[in-house]
């Protein structure tokens, strides 16, 4: 990951600046009104306001397309068809959005991975179930997930704190998988430079992942997996 400059405050007024390549296009106004479902679910199972939920993924492709810092409030009310003040009925900051984005999905992988690795499976097929989420998890939110990996280091204070502690808390299940291999004779012995590599492999795929080209996400947690388990062979 990336360390990005420290986050500066939003000036007072901003114009919204032309959109860029891979951003969202702007709804139409009142898109959502009379939507029968006023709540949906997030990647943890929490419940969240509809109008919200579209605040926060249309933020994940901002600031996936032109990076935290780059993207002002007046184009993220622009792309999603509110006034700044009505935004912020909706939001407290900026820095709030990408509290709530980096935080939903790094949870999830951490609670995901800490059910898997007490499973009382072989230590290879662990490996696969958690190969194989990332790559599909990736797949289906790649532009929360660039927010995730890539911009965490732009929050502040007991924020940045709270969400690398469950990145550490994610790595640490992993950690925990490739010690029960070593005990178990079926991998290498730990090697913390080695695990570093191996999620950085699952991880960067961010930057390049097509999940709906000719290899979908399938396809590369197998080939991910297959070199992960070749590596860690005794």
């Amino acid at each position: 990951m990336r360390r990005s400059t420290p986050t500066a405050a939003t000036p007072a007024a901003e114009a919204a600046p032309p959109r860029a390549a891979g951003a969202p296009s702007r709804p139409a106004r009142g898109a959502h009104e009379g939507d029968p479902r006023p709540e949906v679910q997030g990647a943890g199972g929490a419940r969240r306001p509809r109008r919200r939920d579209q605040i926060l993924r249309t933020a994940a492709q901002l600031f996936a397309a032109r990076g935290f810092h780059a993207v002002g409030i007046a184009e993220l009310g622009d792309a999603v068809a509110l006034g700044r003040g009505s935004l912020y009925h909706h939001i407290g900051s900026k820095e709030d959005l990408l509290y709530d984005i980096s935080r939903e999905y790094i949870a999830d992988l951490a609670a995901h991975a800490a059910d898997v690795v007490r499973r009382p499976l072989p230590p290879a097929e662990r490996l696969v179930l958690l190969g194989e989420y990332l790559m599909l998890k990736i797949a289906s939110h790649q532009a929360e997930l660039t927010v995730c990996f890539r911009e965490v280091q732009s929050l502040t204070g007991e924020r940045h704190r709270e969400v690398m502690a469950l990145h550490a808390a994610y790595e640490g299940a992993w950690k925990k998988l490739l010690r029960d291999g070593e005990a178990a004779g079926v991998f290498r012995p730990y090697d913390p430079i080695v695990l570093k590599g191996l999620l950085g492999m699952y991880f960067y795929s961010y930057l390049w992942l097509k999940p709906t080209g000719r290899t979908g996400p399938r396809d590369v947690a197998e080939r991910f997996n297959g070199m992960a388990l070749a590596s860690l062979a005794p």
